[in-house]
């Protein structure tokens, strides 16, 4: 630089080596802080409350409550009532999903210690829920070998049914499909094993006038589960891969974007495809070769994704 300066030469620009946007390559380096929940094989759901500072954990134990920052655990209870619950966070507050039915939670915290509030919210189906909308908005519930029902969690109400078939009907072995719904509540994404399909919760009927339903009449002092306005069909469907065994089932990893128009999905080779759901047209693909690609998530503002593999591997990369 000093040579180039002398003879009257401009200094070359500083180079800087990046790597492609798409192929960001990160590992986790350390541990932030572990939550050391006892005799649990799996959690049913996890989920950020009180703007972050707190994390409700559902589990076979119930519910567990733990700091963010320090992972210490400060509240555990509802083994019973509350086993394997699936939390949602509403404006008016926690919501739980277990198999007795829908619950409402509140956690407060005094001078002796932080508590758990629990309360039973009617539910006017005998559908099991199996999902919420992280907006608390929508339930999904299967129930027999009828089909899966849309519930509105706030009339507690099955909305409509869907146009799936999560089982065959000659079947005898229950398949419980698995339920991703977007941040807004607007789709969600039914995996029976064999398929991916997208149904839209804004073709549902409004349920605010509901006094001259003759399907809400009391008998004996019970209230009817009413009969479902509709059924909802599919607004895109992606079948499974070619090439897989008969026999095996296909569970992909997916993600909506906030705005629920796009729907990331793994697809074969842990590859991640990037789909219009409206239009059902296909937008992009990335791969990383990547080992057992588990999770799939889409940053709140749309822009950057993020794909999970073994070892602690990790790719984030820009949509745009």
């Amino acid at each position: 630089k000093l040579s180039r300066l002398r003879h009257g030469i401009p200094p070359s620009p500083q180079v800087i080596p990046t790597l492609p946007r798409a192929q960001f390559l990160g590992r986790s380096t350390h541990t932030i802080g572990k939550i050391l929940i006892p005799r649990v094989a799996e959690y049913s759901s996890i989920l950020f409350v009180a703007g972050g500072a707190r994390l409700v954990i559902g589990s076979a134990r119930g519910i567990t409550v733990s700091d963010a920052a320090s992972a210490k655990v400060i509240l555990q209870r509802g083994k019973d009532s509350l086993a394997g619950a699936i939390v949602a966070e509403g404006e008016r507050g926690l919501i739980a999903a277990t198999v007795q039915g829908l619950r409402d939670l509140s956690i407060h915290s005094d001078a002796s210690g932080t508590f758990l509030d629990e309360s039973a919210r009617p539910l006017q189906s005998r559908a099991q829920l199996i999902a919420l909308s992280p907006c608390a908005r929508w339930g999904l519930g299967v129930y027999g070998r009828v089909r899966p029902a849309l519930l509105d969690i706030g009339t507690g109400r099955v909305s409509m049914t869907l146009d799936h078939s999560y089982r065959d009907e000659s079947s005898h072995v229950y398949d419980r499909p698995t339920v991703t719904f977007a941040p807004n509540g607007e789709r969600f994404a039914v995996c029976d094993g064999d398929d991916v399909t997208v149904f839209d919760t804004t073709n549902a009927p409004d349920d605010d006038d509901d006094d001259d339903d003759p399907s809400l009449v009391q008998r004996a002092g019970v209230p009817i589960a009413p009969k479902p306005r509709g059924i909802l069909s599919p607004v895109l469907r992606l079948g499974k891969p070619e090439g897989g065994r008969a026999t095996e089932r296909w569970r992909p990893q997916v993600a909506f974007t906030p705005d629920a128009r796009g729907l990331l999905i793994r697809r074969p080779r842990n590859r991640v495809q990037l789909w219009d759901v409206s239009s059902g047209g296909h937008i992009g693909e990335w791969s990383w070769r990547l080992d057992s690609l588990t999770c799939l998530a889409i940053a709140p503002d749309g822009l950057t994704a993020i794909a999970g593999a073994r070892f602690g591997r990790v790719v984030v990369w820009d949509l745009e």
